[in-house]
């Protein structure tokens, strides 16, 4: 089969070219602090797939690696994970994980309860502010700036020249320079981050305690069997873990708490989480701990969290 550069920017699902000569049949251009790519990660564990992981930096993780011109030519749109069945690639997580199903049928559960809950913690939509009433996902990639500013602080400035000419995302590529030029002053009172923080916030409690009232003598969302849902909220919750607040939301869901717990006791957690941690991903959740403590706009924004009324 020919090797070939995908052109189109708007790519999505298997392509019938190769756009790598690896000899391995699975392979995963992904990277370590990335939901979606934990999402991919944690699915080929549970499948028990031998795949060849290829870590891809991003700006949050020390550098802007996705849009070098051998990665765009794996994909144009400068997104991970992006994952290769012999060298044809597969774009975008959700449709990995439904090509991964289709693959191997009958090991993760199927249901309209899955599909429901599946969805409900999925980013959905070019604007996350847009969608956080209907998806927990929207309202997770919100509550994740503090530690967006954490983690890129140490990142030099010319490293973002670079990031914002290239990225093709112009809102995401401003939003992270006003994150490594402001800080945590984006958070100052009244702005326009942490307004919509607080909103977000509002919205995933709501959401938390819709899916503790489901979870009620459940061991997993569909019952008794794991399925692509609970790779969905385990990579969500451990996400609220980074940013300090999975003990606010959970303090009063027990079924969630205890879900939780499961979550983090199963196998394809700590071999597609925990054992991708790095340095960067560790000192930024553990900065961002301290400094919700000393930092006065953070310690705000934390503090409008607790005080915010029940939903």
């Amino acid at each position: 089969m020919k090797k070939k550069s995908p052109k189109n920017k708007d790519l999505i699902g298997k392509q019938k070219y190769t756009v790598s000569d690896s000899n391995s049949e699975w392979v995963l251009y992904h990277n370590n602090f990335s939901l979606c790519s934990r999402k991919v990660r944690i699915c080929l564990e549970e499948y028990k797939i031998d795949y060849l992981p290829v870590h891809v930096h991003i700006i949050e993780t020390k550098d802007c690696e996705n849009l070098s011109k051998d990665f765009l030519k794996i994909n144009p749109k400068a997104t991970v994970p992006v994952l290769l069945h012999n060298n044809q690639p597969i774009y975008e997580s959700h449709e990995q994980i439904r090509y991964l199903m289709e693959t191997f049928p009958n090991i993760l559960g199927k249901s309209e309860t899955v599909d429901y809950w599946n969805k409900k913690g999925s980013l959905i939509g070019d604007d996350p502010v847009g969608g956080i009433k209907e998806y927990a996902g929207n309202c997770v990639s919100l509550l994740t700036q503090p530690l967006f500013v954490s983690m890129l602080r140490k990142i030099s400035f010319l490293k973002f020249i670079n990031y914002f000419i290239k990225h093709p995302s112009k809102f995401r590529a401003l939003n992270f320079t006003l994150y490594r030029v402001l800080g945590y002053s984006v958070f100052k009172r009244n702005s326009p981050h942490q307004r919509v923080a607080i909103r977000a916030f509002e919205s995933l409690r709501s959401h938390l305690t819709s899916l503790d009232g489901h979870l009620e003598n459940k061991v997993w969302i569909d019952g008794n069997k794991f399925s692509i849902a609970d790779i969905t909220w385990m990579t969500l919750l451990h996400r609220l873990d980074e940013v300090n607040l999975i003990d606010l939301f959970t303090k009063k869901l027990s079924n969630l708490r205890d879900y939780y717990n499961r979550l983090k006791n199963r196998e394809s957690f700590s071999r597609c989480i925990i054992e991708f941690n790095s340095e960067t991903i560790d000192s930024g959740t553990q900065n961002l701990r301290e400094d919700i403590q000393k930092v006065s706009n953070l310690k705000q924004l934390y503090n409008n969290f607790e005080s915010s009324p029940l939903p």
